[in-house]
């Protein structure tokens, strides 16, 4: 199978492409020109510039088109809400469009288009975004589902270790802890992490059993930013001094953040016929793979070609 992966050097794009080169024709889109694999056929393309990615979809027609570029910067997002949509909103419906219907369109979503007021948010939650970012992404939500009936809408909270273009918020937490330098991590913040391996493995065995529409994929525990810190502070065998707990309401952003980002993955768990894997051992599994390439990470993930 074909597929075209969108923000491939980014931490999601980057694992998608690995995962999928030892058995697909995979071309990756990205407006940046590093890649640490040789061996990945990369167009380096600006999304918001007129009708270039239009012309790699006609040229390509891939089987798949994996959308992981975005906007995901919250506060620069609220200090330009006009590009925030350009890019998070309309950006995915134009290329769903595009693709056409015989192109299956995963559009990677966020946790972050819910209020954030109540645990483990389901797919039948009405979404209440309270940033400029959550709102572009939830208007690209329905903007893909408009414009491609073949669509898999997929909300997530991801970490891992970079493809080496730029440090992850993970990347962060393990150097600042691994220097013993001090940390505040909020503890009345909490979401569902699951690493980026695993989010590529669940998706790549959703695809294949022929899931369509919106699903919740992120990790089966909720924890609190403080307790992540904490947690693989211990497994890393790292001292914990340093860790301070502190209140998102005291950290003066620039967009208000929903207090609660957990979501339940009950729908996609049915489906793969198994629960999501736990923050504790997406921790363990990271630090596992801290020595390891892109593609003996992502080995675990890769499987057969795309059914798509």
């Amino acid at each position: 199978m074909r597929a075209l992966v969108t923000g491939a050097t980014g931490l999601l794009g980057s694992h998608i492409a690995a995962a999928l080169q030892p058995t697909d024709d995979v071309i990756g889109v990205d407006r940046h020109p590093w890649w640490g694999d040789r061996t990945l056929s990369l167009e380096r393309v600006d999304l918001t510039e007129g009708a270039a990615m239009e012309r790699i979809l006609a040229r390509v027609r891939p089987d798949v088109l994996f959308h992981c570029a975005a906007l995901v910067n919250v506060d620069a997002c609220e200090r330009s809400p006009e590009h925030a949509f350009a890019v998070n909103a309309e950006m995915p419906g134009r290329l769903a469009r595009a693709a056409g219907p015989d192109c299956l369109v995963v559009f990677m979503a966020t946790d972050g288009v819910f209020r954030g007021d109540a645990a483990f948010s389901t797919e039948e939650t009405p979404p209440h975004p309270r940033t400029v970012y959550g709102t572009t992404k939830l208007q690209g939500e329905r903007e893909v589902a408009a414009a491609s009936p073949n669509h898999l809408i997929l909300r997530t909270n991801f970490f891992g270790w970079s493809s080496g273009r730029k440090q992850t918020s993970a990347e962060w937490l393990y150097r600042g802890l691994e220097a013993q330098q001090p940390i505040t991590l909020f503890d009345d913040f909490h979401f569902t992490p699951i690493y980026v391996v695993d989010v590529v493995s669940a998706m790549l065995r959703l695809i294949d059993a022929g899931a369509r529409g919106l699903l919740h994929l992120t990790g089966g525990e909720r924890v609190s930013k403080y307790e992540f810190g904490m947690e693989m502070a211990r497994q890393a065998g790292f001292a914990t001094a340093n860790v301070r707990r502190g209140s998102i309401d005291d950290a003066h952003l620039t967009a208000s953040r929903p207090k609660d980002m957990s979501l339940s993955t009950a729908r996609a768990a049915a489906i793969l016929g198994a629960p999501l894997p736990g923050f504790r051992d997406g921790i363990a599994r990271f630090l596992a793979d801290r020595e390891r390439s892109l593609s003996a990470r992502t080995a675990t993930a890769a499987r057969g070609s795309l059914r798509a």
